[in-house]
This record gives C-alpha cells, sequence and structure tokens, in this order.
C-alpha cells in the first residue's frame, strides 16, 4: 500500500511538469511581422503599421499577395502594438522584426523620440539588432509598396541595408542597440538612412539623418554618407565615381587615423588609400588626371561635410573616439564643448589605379 501510495505522489509530481507548454503556439498559428512602420496619426496618438508575411501552405504556389499591411493607433507605442495583438486572429509574436522605419513627423520632436528609442531598446519583445530608418513618406504608402512589386520577396525592406560588401558601400544601417548607445554618448553620434517608397524598385534611398542625443541635426547625401561610412571601417568597394571627364569604379578602401593633443586642442591626421579601375574616360584623358580630380574632390567633399558638423556641434565621423585615452575621463563629457570646435583635421586621399 505504502509503495503504492509512493508511486502516485511521485505520478501526480511529475503530471506539474507537463503544464508547461500549454500556451506555446505553432509557428503556422503565428503571426511574425518583419517590418513595423511609427508614426503620429493627426490626433497625436501613436499610429503603428506592422507588414507581416503571408505563409505558403505546403504544395501551393503564392498566387496572392505575399504580405499583409495591419495598423492600429494607441496613445502610446506599446498600447498600439497591444492592438494590433489583441485584434488579430492568431497570436501575434514580435521577436522576429528585423526593420522599424519612423515617419518623419515623429522625429520633429526630441523627446519622444528619445522615449521610443529607450522604449524599443527595453522591450522584451523586439530584438536590440533591429534595424531603424527614417521615411519621408506615409508608413502605409511606404510599407503597402512592397506588396505591388511583383517577384519582391516579403523580407526585402530588410535585405535592402544588408547587400554585402561591394554592392552599395554608401548605404548605412543602425541597429536599435547603436542608436540607443549613441543618445549616452559624450564622443560620438549616428546617422541613421532615409528611404522613401521606389517607383519602379521597393525603396529609393535618400541619405542619412544625423541624430545627436536624440535630435536631428542635418541631412546628409548618399554620397555624404558613404564618406562617413570609411570612418567605420566600412569599405567603398563598388563605389562608382564620376570626375566629369572620367568614371571610376572603388576596388579597395582603406583608411588610417593618427591623433595628437597639443595644448587641449586635437589634431587629427587622416589619410585615406583608394585604389580604383577605370570604366569610362574621355579622349587624351590621362590616369595622373583622373587620380588628382578623384582626390581633391573627395578632400573637397570631407572639408565641407566636416565643416557642418562642426558648425551644429555633431561629432558624425566619431573623432572623439580616437581621444578617448587622451583625455581624462571626467573631462569626456566636455568633448562637444571643449575639445570638438577646436579640432582640426589633416585629410589626404591617395588613390592608385588597378
Amino acid at each position: 500500500m505504502k509503495r503504492v501510495n509512493k508511486t502516485l505522489i511521485t505520478a501526480m509530481f511529475l503530471l506539474t511538469f507537463l503544464s508547461g507548454c500549454w500556451d506555446i503556439k505553432d509557428i503556422d498559428q503565428r503571426n511574425l511581422p518583419l517590418v513595423i512602420g511609427i508614426a503620429k496619426a493627426d490626433n497625436n496618438e501613436y499610429k503603428v503599421t506592422a507588414q507581416i508575411p503571408i505563409p505558403k501552405l505546403s504544395g501551393q504556389t503564392q498566387s496572392g499577395p505575399m504580405s499583409r499591411i495591419v495598423t492600429s493607433k494607441g496613445e502610446s507605442f506599446s498600447s498600439a502594438l497591444g492592438q494590433i495583438k489583441t485584434n488579430s486572429e492568431d497570436a501575434v509574436d514580435y521577436s522576429h522584426v528585423r526593420l522599424i522605419v519612423i515617419q518623419k513627423n515623429l522625429t520633429k520632436n526630441q523627446k519622444e523620440l528619445r522615449q521610443l528609442i529607450k522604449f524599443l531598446m527595453d522591450s522584451k519583445e523586439i530584438p536590440m539588432k533591429a534595424m531603424l530608418a527614417i521615411t519621408n513618406d506615409h508608413i502605409e504608402k511606404l510599407l503597402s509598396n512592397i506588396n505591388d512589386k511583383l517577384g519582391v520577396d516579403s523580407t526585402s525592406l530588410y535585405d535592402f541595408f544588408n547587400k554585402g560588401a561591394g554592392w552599395a558601400p554608401e548605404i548605412s544601417s543602425a541597429p536599435i542597440w547603436e542608436v540607443y548607445r549613441s543618445l549616452f554618448s559624450y564622443t560620438e553620434d549616428i546617422t541613421i538612412p532615409v528611404v522613401d517608397s521606389g517607383k519602379d524598385t521597393v525603396l529609393n534611398y535618400k541619405g542619412a539623418a544625423v541624430l545627436k542625443k536624440g535630435k536631428i541635426t542635418q541631412r546628409i547625401s548618399p554620397n555624404e554618407n558613404q564618406l562617413i561610412n570609411l570612418f567605420q571601417n566600412k569599405s567603398a568597394k563598388g563605389k562608382i565615381e564620376s570626375v566629369g571627364f572620367a568614371s571610376v569604379m572603388v576596388t579597395k578602401s582603406t583608411i588610417e587615423n593618427k591623433t595628437v593633443m597639443k595644448n587641449n586642442k586635437p589634431l587629427v591626421y587622416s589619410d585615406l588609400n583608394l585604389k580604383i579601375d577605370i570604366l569610362e574616360r574621355k579622349a587624351d584623358i590621362t590616369n595622373n588626371q583622373i587620380r588628382e580630380r578623384l582626390e581633391k574632390l573627395t578632400q573637397k567633399q570631407f572639408y565641407h561635410i566636416f565643416k557642418q558638423a562642426q558648425k551644429s556641434n555633431t561629432d558624425i565621423f566619431g573623432f572623439g573616439q580616437y581621444f578617448r585615452d587622451q583625455i581624462p575621463y571626467d573631462d569626456l563629457k566636455n568633448w562637444r564643448g571643449k575639445y570638438y570646435p577646436k579640432l582640426k583635421v589633416n585629410f589626404q586621399v591617395h588613390v592608385s589605379m588597378e
């Protein structure tokens, strides 16, 4: 009898572990948004739009749309997300979100933008490696555009920023965790890509917005952003440049930065090395003419960007990072106000031919 009781008690004890998966949903019973758009509605509510792929059933061809667009509103971003969950016929799982697009009207308010970035970082549902982008278009137009492009996969909005080395060096990416870190950085600001709906393609890349402490300070063109990417150790390979009388493609790029601090005045020596392949040229144009023109144009472009950034007290090149070991830790918070306005950069470009 005692043995039977012990067996019964053991069996009842083990049964408690069998109920741990009662609320698990199979993947075919879950909605998995890949892209989320965020905007401010006319009544000052948050408007959240999600792009949800439509799974293809086994043995069937995908004849209809490959994704659908779902929109909800709420007093806060979290409540709008919750409304999508409440109104969805299946469970909604945000853990697969890869890209979050913010409409321009929301970026005008520094406080709200900072709060949104902090929420995204703290969220246990949205992965911190998901990327951020800004758009001038209405969110619904941008996300619906992908459904109108025949043969375009549902992940195209994410793949746009991840073409791989050598394909689109002027495009940058901004994961949530990097944008969040920039809110508290004394020595570095960040750029967030700007995109609009494409006419013949899914997206048009418009350049980038410079974010300083959660405030948009300036806009830069794709070519300017490509130069900034070089200082972030990203290759310019594949970039096609026009110098007026010739077109060239960059096949290799490296940059070396040396820093000096003299009398509390920072100085940076930057040497950019470009190896190029000449695609076409006008008659009687020599290699030296092409090389000298590209060097001058690139140097002129750098100093134009740097002058504007220094004027807005925005360190988009991240020069402050190079001086973190030369400035007392307690004084790093004064980088933008005390040191950055005095920063001098000696930028040299060296071009060689394949």
